[in-house]
């Protein structure tokens, strides 16, 4: 079997998944644990080996042949090298060497193969059904930053006319800035402490909104416009038949889907709440010889 593994801003999740199952975590094998995107390297990496660890400890170390993590970028996936220099997460990491650092860290070292944490997302959903596998396919990750990956027929596509570059869109211009600005946790916190008195969390924003607080709605609103603004040539140009949201910020798509969608082609609009299952099960992906002999040709280097 594998151990999937999603790195998430705040959070790393690990399962075992079967080989003869892979659309589903094994039982009882999930492990989830805290950690912060400006954590220093040792204590990440000993965050992350502790949690693989313990789902190899717990479905037994010789029934594990490999570990695959779903990773934020910027990431050079085929190396397994850290490019975080000026992000908003992980900067500790810069010019690592994740997977030696893991290996070290571990009890169980075993192969490990990585995923853009998108990907990951995207890929798990289509191996549970939450998306086509016979079409192009704009997976979106929404929390600490704007994650995103392009799959043509459930194999990344990370470069040509009709994707950005690497697959990814978060460090493109828009605005001010750059689409991560605008888009990301930290644009939503700011506007809602700026705004709302006495309110200073997404949570309490979106609770505010569904109260029929209008300043509320109108941040959440100008959210979807922007991410909306951002995908909407992409999405044309690829000929995306679904775009996949993902993250922790869907749990507001109910105050920021109705703009987003306004802003987007005639394309289908799904949400997937189990952000880190469905990346679990794509990072495992990795370890599928008929989906890793194709994928491993498009994986981003930075």
């Amino acid at each position: 079997m594998i151990v999937g593994v999603d790195i998430g801003g705040h959070h790393v999740a690990a399962a075992a998944i079967a080989d003869d199952d892979r659309g589903a975590l094994l039982p009882d094998s999930y492990r989830h644990d805290p950690c912060a995107p400006d954590d220093d390297r040792d204590t990440l990496i000993a965050a992350w080996a502790g949690a693989i660890d313990a789902v190899i400890d717990r479905v037994g170390p010789d029934r594990v042949t490999g570990i695959g993590i779903a990773m934020p970028g910027p990431f050079d996936y085929a190396a397994g090298i850290g490019h975080f220099a000026g992000n908003a997460k992980f900067t500790a990491l810069n010019d690592v060497d994740v997977g030696a650092a893991l290996a070290a860290a571990q009890r169980f070292a075993r192969p490990v193969r990585f995923l853009n944490d998108a990907t990951a997302f995207a890929i798990g959903c289509v191996a549970i059904g939450a998306a086509p596998a016979d079409d192009n396919v704009v997976g979106v990750t929404l929390g600490t930053g704007l994650g995103s990956a392009f799959l043509r027929h459930g194999i990344p596509a990370i470069d040509g006319d009709d994707v950005p570059p690497h697959g990814s869109l978060w460090h493109l211009p828009f605005g001010d800035g750059i689409a991560d600005d605008h888009v990301s946790a930290r644009w939503l916190t700011a506007r809602i402490r700026d705004r709302l008195d006495g309110v200073d969390t997404i949570v309490a924003g979106a609770e505010a909104a569904r109260a029929g607080n209008a300043a509320a709605g109108t941040i959440f609103a100008e959210y979807g416009t922007s991410l909306g603004t951002i995908l909407s040539p992409w999405v044309t140009r690829f000929g995306a038949g679904t775009v996949m949201l993902g993250g922790r910020i869907c749990g507001a798509f109910d105050l920021f889907g109705p703009a987003l969608a306004a802003t987007l082609p005639a394309t289908a609009l799904a949400v997937h709440t189990d952000t880190e299952d469905a990346a679990i099960i794509g990072a495992a992906a990795t370890f599928d010889p008929a989906f890793w002999d194709r994928a491993r040709h498009h994986l981003p280097t930075r």
